[in-house]
């Protein structure tokens, strides 16, 4: 059977793709190391004619803990400290280094329940929670080339955005603001996914993100924006409060 790991469509994508790319060869290297080790054991150190019983140790001389304890050591820093200094740079240079100050930004909005998305996103008035702002249900348009800020909130138990193909996911937490953001370097559909078990209809909780080149993106947001407006309604109160101000 053939895995076949998600397509990476984003802008910082490759680093995660990188570390764990790094892991996979470290260990398997080390485990390359481990079965010579244990053939060439069983080769010179097995019971024969001029031998009856196989030689063995226990261990416990000097030089066997200090085999032990560089051999270690040697896979502490070439594999875990390695991967945390690696990972460390890309989340502060990265994934942590949010985009608040720019103003090509999309900002999205995303609560969450049980069991589907919901993503809002400020019409031209640029303001959340209001009657011009782009509410759709399990479906997320973003255009390329430019950075997509989400801020997350759970209606009702732990949910977890997960964007496999941006190798990207957050929490969305009942009572908390959690935030990502990513950016699309091709076109094309990809799936939204909840990676935490959030109750029995978990499997259901699946949407879609259609990234788009920006003229195509312009076009679909003046038409939501327009059936925004005619599907708004100042009586339901509920979906109103689902829109905060950032």
């Amino acid at each position: 059977m053939r895995l076949d790991v998600p397509r990476d469509v984003s802008l910082d994508g490759h680093l995660v793709d990188g570390v764990l790319g790094y892991l996979t060869l470290c260990t398997g290297i080390a485990f390359a190391v481990l079965v010579v080790v244990l053939a060439v054991t069983l080769l010179f150190h097995r019971a024969r004619a001029s031998r009856p019983h196989a030689h063995h140790t226990h261990g416990d001389s000097l030089r066997a803990r200090l085999l032990t304890f560089g051999v270690g050591l040697i896979l502490f820093v070439a594999i875990d400290v390695t991967l945390a200094v690696r990972a460390s740079g890309h989340l502060h240079e990265h994934f942590w280094n949010y985009p608040d100050a720019d103003p090509s930004a999309l900002r999205v909005e995303v609560t969450a329940r049980q069991w589907s998305w919901t993503f809002r996103t400020a019409g031209p008035d640029a303001r959340f929670g209001t009657p011009d702002d782009v509410v759709t249900l399990g479906e997320l348009h973003v255009p390329i080339g430019r950075p997509v800020y989400v801020k997350l909130r759970s209606k009702d138990v732990v949910h977890s955005l997960y964007l496999p193909n941006f190798r990207t996911k957050i929490d969305a937490i009942p009572g908390s603001t959690t935030r990502l953001w990513f950016q699309a370097q091709e076109a094309g559909r990809t799936e939204i996914g909840c990676a935490q078990h959030c109750g029995v209809s978990h499997y259901k909780m699946r949407g879609w993100l259609i990234a788009s080149p920006e003229d195509e993106y312009r076009a679909w947001l003046a038409r939501a924006e327009t059936d925004s407006r005619l599907r708004y309604d100042p009586a339901d109160t509920v979906a109103q409060q689902e829109g905060w101000e950032w």
